[in-house]
């Protein structure tokens, strides 16, 4: 029997064969292979095989450098570096984004509305591949393979962004992958093949985001920093920890265990309905007294010289939600810098305009606000 050394190195033997041939069988096969690897074996080499493997991924047909992408994500996971393996990753996450728009259009345009599209998360049907007519290989062929491997490009792009390093290399001169055109994708698509929130949240993280938040009924304002947070109802946990916690704001303080779960604490994800309840402590607002739903994500909070403001109010309806990170393998961060007594903080509240009634910020939700 082979040693595990023997087994990994004869495994990507057979895969470099497989790409400098081109041969598809060699590549189903050499996959095989690998996927049969035990996973503490994976693990120990998983730093040279990720980055090994994500290095070929645009030298692969379309379904197999997404089966692929995910087996590398998985490795991601297990010490791969991230950031070696981002890039290929996240460009063929929006190659596979946009050939699946195309293919929505296509199909709308031969089926209208009434035939339902081929399950996104599907395999390859042969049937539906002659059904296409013709003309499949020049028109629908690529349309097609993006449509159906788009869901497993974002489980690959989740793995490598929930390292910071990745997602601080979104931005800069020369950037991992252009963030705004992922995440207008992610939204443009959704109208076709359904949830990407997984990839769109964590494209919209924010990192080292400085926060100033105003307690409207206090006349107090706090200056916080924060980081990882996946929705605002984590951020609604975690405020509501610190500044009613932390005996700053009057009101019932989420649990410990919401808490820790809301930062960095293991989360099984075989027992989600398991998790502890808490309820919204605060209504969130922008300056302008729209509404910030708990449903959206903190990019939704408006910025004044360069520094995001969010007004509190008590809340409106009290919302009972599971205290949980989205995206389990980003840790949630919401430190406290410093509170301003109303003396303080009086300038920055004359600006503030009255909170918009609850019919009034139903009408804007309903409008895609």
């Amino acid at each position: 029997m082979n040693r595990p050394d023997a087994a990994v190195r004869s495994a990507a033997e057979s895969f470099d064969t497989a790409i400098a041939e081109r041969s598809i069988s060699q590549l189903e096969a050499a996959y095989q292979s690998l996927a049969a690897l035990p996973r503490h074996t994976l693990a120990e080499h998983a730093r040279e095989l990720g980055p090994h493997l994500a290095g070929h991924l645009d030298d692969m047909p379309q379904w197999h450098a997404a089966v692929y992408a995910v087996f590398v994500g998985a490795l991601v996971e297990w010490k791969a570096d991230a950031v070696v393996c981002a890039r290929p990753i996240l460009s063929g996450l929006r190659s596979a984004m946009e050939q699946a728009l195309v293919f929505a259009e296509l199909w709308e345009q031969h089926h209208g509305e009434d035939q339902e599209p081929p399950n996104p998360s599907g395999l390859p049907s042969p049937e539906q591949q002659k059904a296409f007519g013709p003309d499949y290989g020049d028109v629908w062929h690529a349309p097609y393979f993006g449509w159906l491997t788009v869901h497993r490009w974002e489980q690959a792009a989740v793995a490598v962004l929930a390292d910071p390093r990745v997602r601080a290399g979104l931005d800069g001169p020369d950037p991992i992958a252009d963030r705004p055109a992922l995440v207008e994708l992610t939204r443009r698509l959704e109208l076709h093949i359904g949830d990407l929130q997984c990839a769109q949240r964590a494209l919209l993280l924010l990192d080292d985001e400085p926060l100033l938040v105003l307690d409207r009924a206090s006349g107090r304002a706090f200056r916080l920093r924060m980081g990882g947070i996946a929705d605002n109802y984590q951020l609604q946990t975690l405020l509501g920890a610190l500044l009613i916690g932390g005996g700053h704001l009057p009101g019932e303080a989420p649990s410990m265990e919401a808490v820790a779960l809301s930062t960095d604490a293991p989360i099984d994800m075989d027992r989600l309905n398991e998790l502890p309840g808490t309820l919204e402590c605060f209504n969130f607002s922008e300056p302008s007294g729209r509404w910030i739903w708990s449903a959206t994500t903190p990019d939704r909070i408006p910025a004044a010289d360069g520094v995001r403001r969010l007004v509190l109010d008590p809340p409106v309806m009290r919302h009972h939600y599971n205290a949980v990170r989205f995206l389990p393998r980003v840790p949630g961060r919401l430190e406290l810098e410093a509170v301003l007594e109303p003396d303080e903080a009086a300038a920055f509240f004359p600006d503030l305009q009255q909170l918009l009634s609850w019919q009034e910020a139903s009408r804007h939700a309903a409008d895609g606000y």
